[in-house]
């Protein structure tokens, strides 16, 4: 059937509706792709920012106050990631930076907890080391 005002190929008043445009999917897809690459990286980084510092007292002997801080801030970057998968997998019309909102509040609440227990591993392992040694 076609319309006899133009020609076309649908009845009147039957025009299919429109699709969203390929060029917005893209650029959410583009956008997915780096929240995924950037929450695989942060997956990665934040076990070897915790583990890693661990390190410095097992080879050197020594107490190094960075670390900690160093081994806290991992557990930020955990949160950070977390939200970053999240934002990955948003519905298509979704706001992925909503996540933010609760991801920022959320990094700064694990670092407490982090950070008390990058110091306790921290001090267990400058413990071990000294008694070891002495």
């Amino acid at each position: 059937m076609t319309d006899t005002a133009d020609g076309g190929p649908f009845p009147s008043g039957s025009w299919p509706e429109e699709g969203p445009d390929q060029r917005t999917i893209a650029a959410m897809n583009t956008r997915r792709k780096a929240f995924r690459v950037t929450a695989r990286t942060g997956f990665i980084v934040a076990p070897v920012m915790f583990l890693l510092p661990l390190l410095i007292p097992l080879l050197s002997g020594r107490y190094y106050f960075p670390a900690i801080i160093c081994m806290t801030a991992a557990w930020a970057v955990l949160v950070s990631a977390t939200s970053f998968q999240t934002m990955a997998h948003t519905k298509p019309g979704d706001q992925p930076w909503l996540h933010q909102v609760w991801a920022v509040p959320a990094a700064i609440i694990a670092m407490l907890p982090g950070g008390l227990a990058a110091f306790a591993l921290y001090a267990s392992v400058v413990q071990a080391v000294y008694l070891a040694t002495k």
